[in-house]
């Protein structure tokens, strides 16, 4: 009862402000194709909004406060197997695990965070985009051998605050720390145009399909597709969360 009111305290105190980050147009190579005659082509990525951070602990708290469907418990095994917010030890999260990244989440929860945000979850495209631009100064080869380390390393126990790792277009955490659930995150042959796809929940339930790799070096690459491919609608993780984004501005995005 304490360690709740505590929680509420905290969402009072110190408000979640939600900031995101503007990501400009460009052209994205796809890590993979379906065809021998797309590989090496890029696509247009028109410009949308992301998270600065990872949803934390403590936003998703606020979520299901006034959701209280999403709560620990009360969701449907359809929607989210048993493993769900597997971390919350009692109605809420760790006093001292409130600015760690929500894990535990399957697409479905989510989606329904982001809605209730008036966002969305990011494409895949978008968020490889996002993630493709290392920091400034340095070279992407080498961060990409940091970030495939990452994947083979042990993860720790409980995961730290967010805002450790910023990247060249000023997001923070895209990697090295979790895994983030994106919109098709089971659909890799679709476009940076795909929002308008109707297909995409209607597979939800299937896996991945056998696709051509356009950069066999990229491994670190091949470890996240792979990862997604796997991937069903009501799995939750460890070390699975996510982050939303947005066609324009919003509330949570005065910019």
């Amino acid at each position: 009862m304490y360690r709740l009111f505590f929680l509420m305290i905290l969402i009072l105190v110190f408000p979640v402000f939600g900031e995101m980050v503007k990501i400009p147009a460009g052209n994205w190579k796809p890590f993979l194709k379906e065809t021998d005659s797309q590989l090496g082509v890029s696509v247009k990525i028109k410009s949308f909004y992301l998270d600065e951070y990872p949803a934390t602990q403590k936003e998703y708290f606020e979520f299901i406060g006034a959701n209280p469907e999403w709560k620990k418990g009360k969701v449907s095994p359809l929607f989210a197997d048993g493993g769900y917010l597997g971390d919350w030890k009692g109605k809420g999260p760790e006093t001292n695990q409130t600015n760690s990244p929500v894990t535990y989440v399957s697409w479905f929860s989510a989606n329904a965070y982001c809605q209730w945000k008036g966002k969305r979850l990011p494409l895949e495209s978008e968020w490889e985009y996002a993630a493709s631009i290392p920091p400034a100064g340095k070279n992407k080869k080498a961060v990409e051998m940091v970030i495939l380390n990452w994947y083979g390393e042990q993860k720790p126990e409980f995961l730290p605050s967010v805002g450790r790792y910023k990247n060249g277009f000023g997001v923070y955490d895209q990697h090295g720390m979790i895994w983030e659930w994106v919109f098709d995150f089971n659909n890799t042959s679709v476009t940076g145009d795909s929002r308008q796809d109707t297909d995409l929940e209607s597979n939800l339930f299937c896996g991945g399909g056998s696709l051509k790799a356009n950069d066999f070096s990229n491994y670190a690459s091949y470890m996240r597709y792979g990862y997604r491919a796997g991937l069903k609608g009501w799995y939750t993780a460890k070390y699975l969360g996510f982050r939303c984004a947005s066609d324009k501005k919003n509330k949570d995005n005065p910019l």
